[in-house]
């Protein structure tokens, strides 16, 4: 019984992270992603939030406002912003960033696993495809990315 209570229990968990990636205040049309690199022992800790090679990923509301708390949780130093395309580029530099400001500070040689939660804040504009990948050279290429879809039929953010 109690072995069935403990997997029912860790179910739940599970299901309660995947949850607490996104919150939204659709009065203010915001949304705060929570972005966390190296979660877990996935894809060789080249992952966020436990995704990679764009298993999953965010949809965002056309026109909202987001606010995305990076967090390193790794054991290397990783970044993140928010590229054009439905493809991946092999390398990126803040040029590359699909709306202004949408990327970690030290995109390309990312910070520390341990530091501090950077928040930034972008707008997203049109509907369309995005990825969301890690700047840091060799990163992107291993799989760290997931996707990022602006929606014109979103009422909320979500993360799946």
């Amino acid at each position: 019984m109690k072995t069935i209570l403990f997997v029912a229990g860790a179910l739940l968990l599970g299901q309660a992270s995947a949850a607490s990636y996104v919150s939204n205040d659709a009065a203010s049309k915001t949304a705060t992603i929570t972005v966390n690199a190296g979660e877990g022992t996935d894809n060789g800790g080249l992952n966020f939030n436990g995704a990679d090679h764009g298993k999953k990923g965010f949809v965002i509301p056309a026109g909202w406002t987001v606010k995305m708390v990076f967090k390193n949780m790794g054991n290397m130093p990783h970044s993140a912003i928010v590229t054009k395309g439905r493809t991946p580029p092999n390398t990126v530099t803040a040029k590359d960033a699909a709306f202004p400001k949408a990327y970690t500070a030290k995109l390309v040689e990312g910070v520390a696993g341990g530091s501090k939660a950077q928040t930034v804040v972008f707008k997203v504009g049109q509907a369309g495809t995005y990825n969301l990948v890690c700047g840091v050279p060799g990163h992107n290429l291993g799989g760290q990315w997931v996707g990022f879809v602006v929606s014109s039929t979103a009422k909320t953010a979500s993360f799946k």
